[in-house]
């Protein structure tokens, strides 16, 4: 469920006092080669393709700071993501059209930052910042895919203690969640999360209540969900370890560990385990393991060589793989425990910034 909260650009608004007045253009480029393998709907032994964005988002994105004086500054802050490997239309996340990916504006002040827009999960934020993959590749935690919320207003507050902070975010119309085979309407999202960030450590609480008009009855039937996501991770300079835990109401609950290294000024090793019960939709409290590792070598302040491995094991009458863009999917199984096409991966390629 990646996806189902509503951080909204905590990133933006965070760095938006830092900011030099006026706009800057930023943006990245990444492409690189996947290979899948094992599985019940091909028969080849393994499944290679070029992709992109399999080490985060291809996307351009604009900025913008203004000091309004008083103490209070305006951010904005938009990007937008297109597949680099081709040029198929598409208006979803994951769609090869230009589309927008996350999209606010920010008012920053003693108030702490009100932030209005299009933004990112806050369960997916989560989740991605405390997997040593990011959310990306072959090898990342799973999530459940991605979700973006449209109408969005939150707030961030100041410092309540030392490092520590709250977000309280609510959206009339979420654009996407993490089964659109269940949840199929549009719907209202309440999220309140506790963050810290003070030198080593890192934690983060978040509770989320969901109505969604389009439920399933056999998941909801009121048509109230809940998320609950716990993370954390702690550096320890030779290595940063961390973990997360998330449950959706009748649909899974999951949890991750790993841990990044720099074995040098330019490489990076990461491994990471995350397990995913699922509980709805016939799964019968199926389960999905993962290993992961991977890592990075940075060829410059921008350019990055990287690359990840994967690996499911399943149980139940559910299970999971790797999609063709580096996703995991969950479906039914056949009779070898595996739903399609990826129950190992491999991916590596490059990406630039800018």
């Amino acid at each position: 469920m990646n996806k189902k909260l509503l951080a909204v650009a905590l990133a933006t608004a965070f760095a938006a006092p830092a900011m030099a007045e006026g706009v800057q253009i930023y943006g990245a480029f990444d492409a690189g080669v996947l290979v899948r393998g094992g599985g019940k709907s091909d028969t080849r032994d393994t499944q290679t393709a070029v992709s992109s964005g399999l080490n985060g988002h291809n996307f351009i994105g604009f900025k913008m700071s203004e000091d309004l004086g008083n103490g209070l500054t305006i951010a904005g802050d938009a990007q937008f993501g297109f597949n680099l490997d081709s040029s198929d239309t598409g208006s979803t996340i994951q769609g090869s059209s230009l589309r927008t990916i996350t999209s606010t504006i920010a008012l920053v002040g003693d108030h702490g930052v009100l932030v209005a827009g299009k933004t990112g999960g806050a369960r997916y934020a989560w989740i991605r910042k405390y997997d040593p993959f990011g959310g990306f590749g072959a090898a990342r935690a799973q999530q459940g895919g991605e979700a973006y919320a449209n109408n969005v207003i939150a707030w961030v507050t100041p410092e309540i203690l030392p490092g520590l902070k709250g977000l309280a975010a609510y959206t009339s119309d979420l654009l996407k969640q993490d089964n659109p085979a269940a949840k199929v309407g549009s719907g209202r999202l309440y999220a309140l999360a506790l963050m810290y960030d003070q030198g080593p450590i890192s934690l983060v609480a978040n509770y989320e209540h969901l109505y969604n008009n389009g439920l399933s009855p056999a998941l909801s039937a009121d048509g109230n969900f809940h998320v609950i996501t716990f993370g954390g991770s702690y550096d320890f300079g030779v290595v940063k370890v961390m973990g997360f835990y998330d449950q959706l109401t009748n649909l899974f609950n999951g949890y991750g560990v790993g841990a990044s290294a720099p074995v040098s000024d330019k490489a990076t090793l990461k491994v990471g385990y995350s397990r995913q019960s699922l509980q709805g939709l016939g799964a019968d409290h199926s389960d999905c393991s993962k290993v992961g590792v991977g890592g990075t070598y940075d060829l410059s302040k921008r350019t990055r060589l990287y690359a990840d491995y994967g690996n499911f094991t399943t149980t139940g009458k559910r299970g999971c793989t790797v999609s063709t863009n580096g996703d995991d999917v969950s479906g039914p199984v056949g009779s070898d425990g595996y739903i399609a096409y990826g129950k190992w991966a491999f991916d590596t390629g490059i990406r630039h910034s800018f």
